[in-house]
């Protein structure tokens, strides 16, 4: 390391410790500024922080490592996580239902669905309990990448680095609260995309039938993935594994990403619903960004003459790429800074999001006399409490960052997913279905770690672990007594999601509702689209890109002038809270 990218790394954490101190006092006026900033946040602020979040050194890393093994077939691997299939449900409608539900976190949000009773209460605190699961799985998942790439640049061992890390991220989330996440990812957002083009476009220079020739993963290099192909293994039966991916990823986005708690955030602090559609368009259109960058650090590492064939070894690419002559000093700090931000963006969000659950859903029913004040020193505690536990057991986990990755999206989350999904459609689901669902999903999933045959893939894994959930959800359900027809109606009102629901109740909003579908539909293929299309570019497959862009620019289109409609039709007030009875678009 030059002495210059010493010195660009250090200005980078001296501006983010100054966007910390500016922003702190708005930040502890109140819980509801603490954790969803007032509710007054522009949109293209919460779109640019998305972004910012869903970026990480450890999924980047993994996405780096499936590309090279794969070529963009490593791209529909991580349907199941890394492509983010529920932005486009967030932007389609799930967004908006989030706004209009007008609660402060998920947990909270049950107490709306399914009343305030036993269980209503039971629901809300199985929903916070599993949003800390998840919060804490994510942050073993960041520790366990941050330390070992950090130490490969410098004189620190992985352990100090991950503390040094840990650190700095804490600091600002903690005195800044979701202020602090958002202008802090706005500014990281910046860096990660001015990053992400100079690897483009250094990549896309190297790109020759020789290097391509060199590339393992050149042969799989095809927008449209192959059902089935020997060299694809341990996918091999790959047809088979992109629908339970695919399958996962939309599940994930119709439950409201239960996976995901600062996504979900950032729709509850957005001013109207269309600047819900405006929120999940930008998060898209940057979070593109992301493909050409991994698509370089594969080329490059074939250019270098690196080579790996498990995943394990393919991690140190990341790392090894940096460390080479197409990064002179001062560039290599800046990449540095931007793969720093991307890991920070992330790991703020994360534990901001998940200490939002411990303080309201927790700690407040707890304690209902605690006054403003003390809750947010009680989320400071809570953030705290998240921190130190992902680190403690990141450190005795000692497992490869794929292997965690897959552990969390693959196991862990299908446990949970489906009781999510249906308390949005289905109206006699109550919270005693939810809690069992999600109970025996977690039962299930502790189980296959321990017991799963050797011969059992992911894909069999994530099929049992939601089977056991909905199983548990349905039988629960139909043995206890339903939710109150005053507390649907309520929530119904307010809300207005499509499924099964009174037929009386959703004929004033059909066309929303056929809108909205229509709308999940494009969204999707336009953001599977928006992000191939960079890649393809980088890879000089012009033929296939202009084949995309043929579809992927009358996409666009529909969705703009659907976003113009939703800004002409939308009636919300500024503060996010909307009228009981508003339906609008």
């Amino acid at each position: 390391m030059h002495p210059l990218d010493y010195t660009i790394i250090g200005a980078y954490l001296f501006a983010l410790a100054v966007i910390g101190v500016v922003i702190a006092r708005r930040a502890g006026q109140s819980p509801e500024h603490y954790f969803l900033g007032g509710r007054a946040m522009p949109w293209w602020a919460l779109g640019a922080s998305g972004m910012a979040s869903n970026l990480d050194i450890a999924g980047t890393m993994t996405v780096v490592a499936l590309i090279h093994l794969y070529g963009l077939h490593g791209f529909f691997i991580e349907m199941r996580g890394g492509v983010v299939l529920p932005i486009a449900v967030f932007l389609a409608f799930m967004g908006k239902w989030h706004r209009r539900s007008a609660v402060m976190t998920t947990a909270e949000w049950m107490l709306l669905r399914f009343g305030s009773g036993r269980q209503g209460r039971a629901a809300r605190f199985t929903a916070a309990l599993t949003y800390l699961v998840i919060t804490v799985a994510m942050t073993v998942f960041f520790f366990t990448a941050g330390g070992r790439f950090l130490a490969e640049f410098l004189p620190f061992s992985p352990l100090q680095c991950t503390l040094g890390m840990a650190a700095v991220t804490f600091a600002y989330t903690l005195v800044g609260g979701l202020y602090g996440v958002v202008w802090t990812d706005v500014f990281q957002a910046g860096i990660i995309g001015g990053a992400a083009v100079y690897l483009s476009v250094v990549a896309a220079a190297q790109v020759t039938p020789e290097l391509l020739a060199a590339w393992p993963g050149a042969q799989f290099n095809r927008f449209f993935p192959l059902a089935s192909d020997p060299g694809l293994a341990p996918y091999s039966a790959f047809g088979w594994f992109l629908c339970v991916w695919m399958a996962k990823g939309v599940l994930e986005g119709l439950g409201g990403s239960a996976g995901s708690a600062y996504m979900a955030q950032r729709f509850y602090a957005a001013r109207s619903d269309a600047e819900c559609q405006k929120i999940g368009m930008l998060w898209t259109v940057l979070f593109a960004f992301r493909w050409p960058m991994v698509v370089g650090f594969a080329i490059l590492a074939v250019s270098l003459g690196l080579e790996a064939t498990t995943a394990a070894e393919a991690e140190r690419i990341l790392p090894l790429v940096l460390q080479s002559e197409y990064f002179p000093a001062g560039i290599r700090g800046l990449m540095l800074a931007a793969l720093l931000a991307a890991a920070m963006s992330t790991f703020d969000s994360t534990v901001n999001a998940g200490a939002a659950y411990l303080v309201k859903d927790i700690y407040e029913p707890w304690r209902p006399s605690a006054g403003a004040r003390e809750l947010v020193w009680a989320g400071y505690g809570a953030s705290a409490l998240i921190v130190a536990s992902g680190m403690v057991i990141a450190l005795a986990a000692g497992a490869t960052v794929l292997d965690v990755w897959v552990g969390i999206v693959m196991l862990l989350f299908p446990a949970f997913l489906v009781p999510f999904a249906l308390r949005w459609y289905w109206s006699r689901f109550n919270g005693a279905g939810f809690a069992a669902g999600i109970t025996a999903g977690f039962a299930a999933a502790v189980g296959l770690h321990f017991l799963a045959p050797p011969a059992w893939n992911e894909a069999a894994n994530f099929l049992l672990v939601a089977g056991a959930s909905l199983a548990a959800s349905l039988v629960a359900t139909g043995l206890t007594a339903p939710v109150p027809q005053a507390v649907l109606a309520a929530f119904y009102e307010r809300v207005a999601p499509f499924g099964w629901w009174p037929a009386a109740w959703r004929r004033s909003v059909r066309a929303e509702h056929r809108l909205d579908l229509r709308r999940v539909v494009v969204a999707l293929a336009w953001q599977v689209l928006t992000f191939l299309l960079p890649m393809g570019a980088v890879l000089g497959q012009w033929g296939a890109v202009a084949g995309a862009g043929a579809a992927w620019l009358p996409l666009t289109a529909w969705l703009l002038h659907d976003l113009r409609r939703a800004s002409r039709e939308d009636i919300a007030p500024r503060s996010g809270l909307p009228p009981a009875a508003s339906t609008s678009g």
